[in-house]
């Protein structure tokens, strides 16, 4: 046990920010740890629990009140498994420590536990959050007694365990019966192309089904929906934990924690015997051909310094499996969403009204959808992080960034474009396609798409200084410096934040002051302006001493 406990510490450190990172500006982790505790984690919990106290409120007297908390925690389960299966191939065959681990006289089962304990804590906080929001739902709208507490602390604790041993073993099976995929980057195109065909998938059942709240309630209040009948057998435990909250059956209590035991005991006897033989000849990336220098050199040409590090930055991005499916084909969602609300608004006609308000010229709806294009260009900006990881990205190559002819602000300038071309070009489609739809005119379309543009670039140039504040530099996964990077995370709850007060803003003026829409939409201009040149300013004069500072 002490053996175990020093390698998940060991494990957990090597994905955390290093000593040196986080004493390099410990005020700037406080400030922004608190920001995203109110930016991101307190709205996302309170809106699923509202959400699942109201369906528990509007089941229970129909009495299938487990229903509601059984799909969502069987989404919950399903997202895991999805986007989980990529991490698991990353730190089980991928992550710099295999080298040193494999030679210990450790066991096969002792290094997966380790390795996917440290797994499970990094990459289930965020979930556990949802967990416990979705069981406090759950509790409250059922007026459940005081033992559903523990029950429910328990198992928002242990609801994550089961996802991933499904990716554990998938892993390691694949990994073992397979000669094909012997680096990172093959399984990289693999997992992101199945995570994204999943979504997609996911996306086309509910736009063909369209979304209606009391068809989804007659749906769940039937007792043998075949959907949860089929969740029920991929993830057993489900249906045993919610049962054990709403009745206080302890009998359906200790099944639930059978299943999770039984679970990791087949995971570690399939580890004892697939690991050590699906570990061998692992790369960290392909084999090249070899050639020679002037192979490689006949074919230069001379450019621009820009240029130059403009296409090396593109063909990092583009040709980094991790980096294209987390940071490029993200932005591929923006139209899939569209798609989805055109489907189901024509099913639904749950926008007809909003619809029709933009289209005669409704003051309030006009500024609701330029506000609502500002939030999301910015809010695509933050999370495709493009811009926010830009430096993290440079890891152990960070002092090419200083000794290169190439002045840092050259450099922040470049990264900053990229993510505006890349995260603008979807934003972009997106505007013009909804502009089109509602029929706007040419001047209004105009508009909508300066004002996305704007809004994608103040947030690529504060990304970049919020990844120049504090980036991380070591890392051995190309995986692992988005992932463990907290800079994305603070700047996803910056992003929210910021954008929430402008919103919010906005609209109370309107309503409270009024001053006529056409107003305050140049004084949004005018705002978003203002920070895009607060936001360059702090990338020339901040950023780029932060980067000497580290630099040394």
């Amino acid at each position: 046990m002490k053996m175990y406990l020093r390698l998940v510490s060991a494990l957990i450190q090597g994905v955390e920010p290093s000593d040196k990172e986080k004493k390099r500006n410990k005020i700037f982790y406080i400030v922004m740890a608190f920001i995203a505790g109110f930016g991101i984690m307190l709205p996302m919990t309170f809106f699923v629990g509202v959400i699942l106290y109201s369906m528990t409120g509007a089941l229970l007297p129909l009495g299938t009140v487990e229903n509601g908390a059984e799909i969502f925690l069987h989404l919950i389960a399903a997202f895991s498994f999805i986007f989980g299966l990529n991490v698991i191939f990353s730190v089980f065959y991928f992550s710099g420590d295999i080298e040193n681990l494999l030679p210990l006289p450790l066991k096969p089962y002792q290094i997966i536990s380790a390795k996917f304990t440290a797994a499970l804590i990094s990459e289930s906080v965020m979930e556990c959050l949802v967990i416990i929001a979705a069981l406090v739902g759950y509790i409250l709208g059922g007026n459940m007694p005081f033992y559903s507490w523990v029950i429910a602390i328990i198992g928002t604790l242990t609801m994550p365990v089961l996802p991933l041993i499904y990716c554990g073993i998938i892993c390691m099976a694949v990994m073992y019966f397979t000669r094909f995929i012997k680096n990172k980057d093959t399984v990289n195109k693999i997992t992101g192309v199945f995570t994204f065909l999943v979504i997609f998938g996911i996306i086309y059942l509910i736009s063909l089904s369209g979304f209606d709240t009391d068809k989804l309630i007659d749906a769940l209040s039937k007792s043998d929906n075949p959907v949860l009948s089929v969740m029920n057998c991929i993830f057993p435990t489900v249906p045993f934990l919610v049962r054990s909250m709403g009745t206080g059956s302890l009998l359906d209590f200790v099944i639930y924690l059978a299943i999770n035991a039984a679970a990791v005991a087949i995971f570690m006897g399939a580890a004892q015997i697939l690991y050590f033989p699906s570990v061998v000849g692992i790369g960290q990336g392909g084999r090249g051909k070899g050639r020679s220098v002037g192979a490689v050199t006949s074919g230069m040409k001379r450019h621009r310094v820009s240029v130059t590090y403009f296409k090396k930055e593109i063909r990092l991005l583009f040709r980094t499996p991790a980096y294209f499916t987390n940071c490029v084909m993200i932005n591929l969602m923006c139209p899939v969403f569209l798609y989805l609300a055109y489907v189901i608004q024509n099913q639904t006609h749950f926008l007809d009204a909003f619809i029709y308000g933009v289209k005669s010229g409704n003051e309030e709806n006009i500024l609701e959808f330029m506000l609502g294009i500002s939030a999301v260009s910015v809010l695509v900006t933050a999370v495709n992080c493009i811009a926010s990881s830009g430096i993290t990205r440079e890891g152990k190559h960070f002092f090419f960034m200083k000794y290169i002819p190439v002045p840092y602000i050259t450099q922040i300038n470049v990264k900053a474009v990229i993510s505006i071309i890349i995260s603008g070009t979807g934003m972009l489609l997106c505007v013009v396609g909804v502009c089109l739809w509602l029929n706007t005119g040419i001047i209004f379309t105009l508009f909508c798409c300066l004002l996305s543009l704007l809004s994608v670039a103040y947030s690529s140039y504060f990304g970049i200084y919020m990844d120049s504040v504090n980036p991380k530099l070591i890392w051995d996964d190309e995986l692992n410096a988005l992932r463990g990077n907290y800079n994305i995370f603070f700047n996803m709850a910056m992003a929210i934040v910021t954008e929430g007060a402008i919103c919010a803003g906005a609209y109370l003026l309107y309503k409270y002051t009024g001053i006529g829409t056409l107003l305050i939409i140049i004084m949004v201009f005018v705002l978003l302006m203002i920070l895009c040149t607060v936001s360059y300013m702090l990338c020339h004069y901040r950023a780029t001493r932060n980067i000497e500072n580290i630099a040394g």
